[in-house]
């Protein structure tokens, strides 16, 4: 049998799951209370699931509720993007670009041509959404947003893209506290006795630990006590003396006396990419801010 769920409901659906409350998200929509609690019931019984577990306190996800929830977030995301997109067609620029990316200080080039575009161009926004590669990937794959920002290694073909006019260096990031402060660079024998935490990314590794080292150092021979998807986080262990974190320099969390980044040597440097879909249809206010990107990039 299949299931017909109106596209308003789910809406009702992911106002009770943010707001944890029938009587405030009630109040949100601007709909009673008595006719929420029917539209959620009635979605209960057409998925034939309990979404919610209610208490005197609070109403709360189950464990299908927070399934539901992130698809119901994907679908009026997408039809949200879909209606902009359609309606946009003339007069002044406006709308949403959505933009996913990793840390890394090109962010600053996508960032000076956004706040370019805004200047002239004042009802344009934008979505940013931080994580780490696989994570903007899937997003992109999904069709959750317009442009990612990607280091490399980057699978290209899969994409149409500019590359930015920047480039980051790869290094540890260590307690300046540490014995390995007093390092200039960090080479591939002292990599090895380094307790480290490298980056989660899986699905192109960031470093190649073999190439870089001349098939001297295999991942499999560093002392790995753990990962970390953006390096945010993962500096407060390092702080704690727990552990050193490969990383890129030039990032806001660095900025701290108690931290040193070291480079690696040989040096490894990385470029970054922009990227989109093949063959999707954008809107005037995506189009416009990747030709305004692309000339920021060949100039």
């Amino acid at each position: 049998m299949g299931i017909d769920v109106e596209f308003r409901t789910l809406r009702y659906f992911l106002a009770v799951a943010r707001e944890e409350s029938m009587t405030e998200a009630a109040n949100v929509l601007h709909v009673t209370q008595p006719t929420l609690s029917r539209q959620i019931a009635e979605l209960e019984r057409e998925l034939g699931c309990t979404l919610f577990d209610r208490t005197n306190r609070a109403t709360v996800l189950t464990e299908d509720g927070m399934r539901l929830r992130q698809r119901a977030e994907e679908i009026v995301s997408l039809v949200d993007q879909t209606e902009r997109d359609i309606t946009d067609r003339g007069g002044e620029l406006a709308g949403n670009i959505r933009i996913g990316a990793g840390e890394t200080q090109a962010m600053s080039v996508v960032a000076e041509v956004f706040a370019s575009m805004r200047r002239e161009h004042p009802h344009v926004t934008c979505e940013l959404f931080t994580g780490n590669a696989d994570t903007v990937e899937e997003r992109l794959e999904r069709g959750l947003l317009d442009f990612a920002l990607l280091l490399e290694p980057v699978k290209l073909e899969k994409y149409e893209w500019v590359r930015l006019p920047v480039s980051d260096r790869s290094g540890v990031v260590v307690a300046s506290d540490s014995e390995w402060a007093r390092l200039d660079a960090v080479t591939p024998e002292v990599l090895a006795r380094m307790p480290l935490i490298v980056s989660s990314r899986t699905t192109n590794r960031d470093i190649d630990f073999e190439a870089w080292s001349g098939g001297a150092l295999r991942r499999e021979d560093l002392n790995i006590v753990g990962s970390h998807d953006l390096i945010g986080n993962a500096t407060w262990l390092i702080k704690a003396g727990g552990a050193c974190a490969t990383s890129i320099d030039h990032l806001f969390h660095l900025n701290d006396d108690s931290l040193r980044f070291i480079p690696l040597d040989p040096p490894v440097t990385i470029g970054s990419y922009v990227v989109w879909k093949k063959y999707r249809l954008r809107s005037r206010t995506c189009e416009e801010f990747l030709r305004r990107l692309r000339v920021a990039c060949e100039g």
